[in-house]
């Protein structure tokens, strides 16, 4: 891959910002089909995890649900679930779980086998963009479509929502999940002098950066209405402090990361609606490491 030192970072007219020279698609599919998750230096793919860790995959998933549920007017049980990108499989089984017909798709089956075989039968592994023109030649259609933290990986993500748009049921939603990255906790603190680098910059890994100003336009040039926005735990607050700041001293990250997720359960603990209310407030403050958004066709109207 090329090295990330050879990127520039540009802004687009949609307000999020992109690195340029993207890179080949063919060693990017190479790079996700064969390193991505199996590099021990991926920050994606663990070889365990705790029970708390576990535990708060499922919490985010079933928040997630919850939230499209509200914003669709309807429960997601006996409907269409599509994931593009669905890694280790931990949404995808809480969606089935929920009662949703499911379908997923990844770069590789590396993480899915590892954590959730049994869901191997309703995944396709290989180029996304590629099944999901078979799928649309086919006719087939969703009532949900789901990108959780992969906008920021593909080459050319007003394509894929422009295939997501073209795969959604009357009434369907999108639910999309990227990182919160040029946010404003961010750039206080480098001119705070709080971090040295822009830690987030992570090419070739990504190669878009969504905030909580830039993803709403984002989602509305590409001819969606956004319905519902909401944070997971701001763990970039830890920055602020000299004896958290991970970026600093990498040896304060594995602590920031397990009081993020036992502090994220705790809160849960409150009812999802409560946590989601939170999550809401954070994300209308600029706060949260994920954002995730709900939204469906501009045209769509109950």
């Amino acid at each position: 891959m090329i090295d990330p030192s050879a990127y520039r970072f540009v802004t687009q007219p949609e307000g999020f910002v992109s690195v340029e020279p993207l890179p080949d698609p063919d060693e990017l599919a190479a790079f996700y089909a064969q390193l991505y998750y199996q590099s021990p230096q991926s920050a994606t793919f663990q070889t365990n995890y705790s029970d708390s860790e576990i535990a708060q995959r499922y919490m985010r998933g079933r928040l997630l649900l919850d939230a499209i549920a509200a914003a669709s007017g309807a429960p997601v049980a006996s409907k269409s679930f599509l994931e593009v990108g669905c890694g280790e499989g931990f949404l995808l089984k809480t969606a089935r779980d929920a009662g949703c017909r499911i379908r997923g798709i990844d770069f590789s089956s590396f993480g899915l086998e590892r954590w959730h075989p049994e869901l191997l039968p309703d995944t396709k592994a290989g180029n996304a963009f590629q099944i999901l023109d078979r799928i649309i030649e086919e006719g087939q259609t969703f009532d949900i479509c789901v990108l959780q933290n992969v906008l920021e990986h593909v080459i050319d993500p007003r394509a894929l929502m422009g295939q997501l748009r073209r795969l959604l049921s009357p009434g369907g939603v999108i639910a999309v999940t990227v990182p919160n990255d040029f946010s404003r906790v961010q750039i206080r603190a480098e001119e705070l002098g709080l971090i040295n680098r822009r830690f987030w910059l992570a090419p070739p890994q990504h190669l878009h950066y969504f905030n909580t100003d830039t993803l709403a336009p984002f989602v509305r040039a590409m001819g969606f209405e956004p319905l519902d926005a909401f944070a997971d735990f701001p763990i970039e607050l830890y920055l602020y402090h000299p004896a958290s700041n991970y970026v600093a001293d990498s040896t304060a990250g594995k602590g920031a990361h397990r009081a993020r997720i036992e502090l994220e359960l705790l809160l849960a603990e409150s009812g999802l609606d409560q946590l989601h209310q939170l999550c809401r407030s954070m994300t209308a403050c600029g706060l949260g490491r994920n954002i995730s958004m709900i939204a469906r066709p501009a045209s769509a109207r109950p």
